[in-house]
């Protein structure tokens, strides 16, 4: 399922070679996917303890990294009903976590941050799973 144009552009910059725009997609990546597991959480249908872990690991996720110095948050719209429509923002999340991983690899001037955004990777992946799960297919 392809990405809402909403989320295109965080898709993008999670491929950026710039390590401070990949934390800052991921940042607001998290940021979206925690609000749509809140939004989701109480539905009929919709596992309240997976929407739960979902949400709580993308606000893990997204504390691990820096406020990003630019930018603001994007506008996501409440997913329409049905497990497909949580697809496309478990999908971005994977994109995080090999962003994050990538980030990580990458040797830099900041170990602290290499390890942050591990751990954030650790975070997002959770996060996608939980997420898939919410919704009965």
């Amino acid at each position: 399922m392809s990405l809402p144009s909403i989320l295109k552009p965080l898709d993008e910059a999670l491929d950026s070679a710039d390590r401070s725009q990949v934390l800052a997609a991921a940042w607001e990546a998290f940021a979206a996917a925690e609000w749509v597991a809140d939004s989701v959480a109480f539905e009929e249908g919709s596992d309240e303890v997976q929407a739960l872990i979902a949400a709580q690991a993308s606000a893990a996720g997204r504390n691990l990294l820096p406020l990003p110095g630019s930018g603001h948050p994007v506008n996501v719209p409440s997913p329409p009903p049905g497990a497909d429509s949580l697809a496309p923002y478990a999908t971005l999340l994977r994109h995080v976590q090999a962003a994050l991983e990538q980030a990580a690899a990458n040797p830099g001037p900041d170990d602290g941050v290499r390890a942050a955004a591990q751990e954030a990777a650790s975070k997002a992946a959770t996060a996608a799973e939980a997420l898939l799960a919410t919704r009965e297919r």
